[in-house]
Order: C-alpha cells, then sequence, then structure tokens
C-alpha cells in the first residue's frame, strides 16, 4: 500500500516549501511571539491574527512515544518496528510536533534531546523527521 501524504494548501504552504529546503519554520504570533503549531488562523494565547512563518530551532525533546508493531500503517510496514514520537520543541514550552525517531528503540526516553532532519519522499514532500542530538548536520 502507498504513503500516504500531506495535504499541501495555502495554510501549511510555507511549512513544506520550508521542509523541502530542510528548514523548520512554523508560525510565530507577531503581537505575543507565542509559537503556534499546528498551523492556525489566530494565536491561542492573546487570539491575534498575525501569524508569520519564522525558522524554528529544530531542537526538542521525546515528551512521549509509541512503538509501531503491527502492520496497517500505509508505505511503513517494511520499517516495523519503529517510533513514532511527541516531541517538545526547545524554542517554547508546550510546543509539540510529531514525527518519526531515527535511532534504537530502546534508546527512547522521556526527555531524550532530538534534532530535526528531513526524509525526502516526493519532489513535492519532504517530512520533518527526528534523529539524536548530534548525530550530524541538519
Amino acid at each position: 500500500m502507498e504513503r500516504l501524504l500531506p495535504e499541501i494548501d495555502d495554510t501549511n504552504r510555507y511549512y513544506w516549501e520550508a521542509a523541502r529546503e530542510h528548514r523548520l519554520s512554523l508560525l510565530r504570533c507577531q503581537d505575543c511571539r507565542t509559537w503556534i503549531h499546528p498551523p492556525r488562523p489566530n494565536c491561542s494565547k492573546c487570539r491575534s491574527e498575525r501569524l508569520s512563518p519564522e525558522a524554528a530551532s529544530g531542537r526538542g525533546q521525546v515528551y512521549t512515544w509509541s512503538v509501531m508493531r503491527t502492520p496497517g500503517n500505509p508505505g511503513f510496514d517494511h520499517k516495523l518496528p519503529y517510533a513514532v514520537v511527541v516531541v517538545e520543541m526547545d524554542d517554547q514550552k508546550g510546543l509539540f510536533t510529531v514525527g518519526n525517531v531515527d535511532c534504537p528503540l530502546e534508546a527512547i526516553r522521556i526527555g531524550l534531546p532530538l534534532e530535526v532532519t528531513y526524509e525526502k519522499v516526493t519532489d513535492e514532500v519532504t517530512l520533518p523527521q527526528w534523529r539524536l542530538a548530534g548525530e550530524g548536520a541538519r
């Protein structure tokens, strides 16, 4: 079965264009400077609609994770077992993103430092993923 890919539209195009260039870009409120992810039309803190994409650090730590061991996720069966992590970004407490982590499953623990890496899936879609911090250049 073919891997499901994200739908790119006007609300998230900035994110996917940056990922193709191996940059992590997230929305940030221009009034209170709160980071916003996933994309939405207004700031969750001050309700401002003045949001703009900005470069994020690409660093964070494991907040929680799940190990996938059974088939059924399109395009991932050949990777079993693999981990899906919720990453709390260093940029702001409570700023989360989700992805796969490329490290031994037994190494994953809460608080494990991670850095973003990129997986080119198609010419249009490059996925931000995660690896152990210090594992090489982004």
